[in-house]
């Protein structure tokens, strides 16, 4: 097993056809309109296998941390398990994840999601928190 891909999304689902439907997504800073705040997003993931995790249990642990390596919210556990008849020897497979977090940013600074397989970081994907600056105005309507 190994990680393919990762990312932050507004938001993302993954239907019955497997593939991930994604808004809003790839974006690595974020403009809140005040600190402390609240923001729900998605972290986006897949996992590609072979023929060799055929019978195997991989657990993936979802750590939001700040600049520190301090966690921001629990820890999301993710376990895979490839069953049934291996597939023929040079063939992959991937398997989307989406994991939907709502952390509480106090401060400004710098954040990271980081996927883990026991002691193995897979991946960290950074994140830049700011405040908007006072008497800056939002979007411009459509």
């Amino acid at each position: 097993m190994r990680l393919d891909y990762a990312f932050f999304a507004d938001s993302a689902a993954i239907p019955q056809d497997g593939k991930v439907y994604v808004l809003g997504g790839g974006f690595s800073q974020l403009t809140l309109a005040q600190l402390p705040g609240r923001y729900a997003f998605a972290v986006v993931a897949g996992f590609r296998f072979d023929s060799s995790d055929v019978g195997h249990t991989h657990q993936v642990e979802l750590r939001f941390v700040d600049a520190d390596g301090k966690l921001v919210i629990p820890p999301s556990n993710l376990q895979f398990q490839a069953g049934g008849t291996p597939p023929v020897e040079d063939r992959e497979w991937s398997v989307p994840t989406v994991t939907f977090i709502s952390p509480m940013f106090g401060d400004a600074g710098n954040f990271a999601a980081e996927y883990w397989q026991g002691e193995r970081m897979l991946a960290r994907i950074g994140l830049r928190v700011e405040a908007q600056a006072p008497g800056a105005e939002g979007p411009r309507p459509n």
